[in-house]
């Protein structure tokens, strides 16, 4: 019932609220070829949703040398994806994991952001850190999305977290 609802709600956020038009009009060909993809994107989701906090956990034991700044960036990239996938409504997920999902990640990409920023500066480490700006757009875009599907409630839980730390440059959720 939770999935039910939660389901309903993203979908009604991104009716009422999304003004773009659809890039497809679906048919048959396209259904198929979309459901499948879905399934495993899925299936990863709830997978990498299942291990974030082991991960976060273990790459926060860590010190930040430039071995751990590249696998603290390589984890980012991937949660970028599944934010992403949560956020636009590929994967739907009940309430209560997409407010979890934000409690593990908000706090470790606002601290670890600005690391990997401090790494980029150092011309050996650019390459090998090359960041795309659009990938951290994305990931706020996410964070932003996901934040305004949650119930009023749980938003001025994160929201309040949020303006009370002293790392508020990024993400920066004044759109949520």
């Amino acid at each position: 019932k939770d999935l039910k609802s939660s389901a309903q709600e993203q979908l009604e956020y991104m009716l009422t609220e999304d003004d773009d038009a659809p890039l497809l009009i679906a048919d048959d060909n396209i259904k198929s070829e979309i459901l499948s993809k879905l399934e495993i994107m899925g299936d990863f989701v709830e997978c990498w949703f299942d291990a974030s906090e082991n991960i976060v956990k273990a790459l926060e034991q860590r010190s930040s040398t430039n071995e751990v700044v590249e696998v603290k960036l390589r984890a980012i990239e991937v949660t970028s994806k599944v934010l992403e996938a949560i956020a636009y409504g590929t994967v739907i997920l009940p309430t209560a994991k997409r407010l979890q999902v934000l409690k593990v990640w908000l706090p470790f990409v606002r601290v670890t952001k600005p690391i990997i920023d401090s790494s980029m500066m150092d011309c050996e480490n650019a390459v090998l850190l090359k960041m795309d700006g659009e990938m951290w757009q994305s990931l706020e875009s996410s964070f932003v999305s996901i934040i305004l599907a949650l119930p009023s409630g749980d938003q001025a839980e994160l929201l309040t977290q949020w303006l009370e730390n002293e790392h508020i440059r990024y993400p920066d959720l004044t759109e949520a």
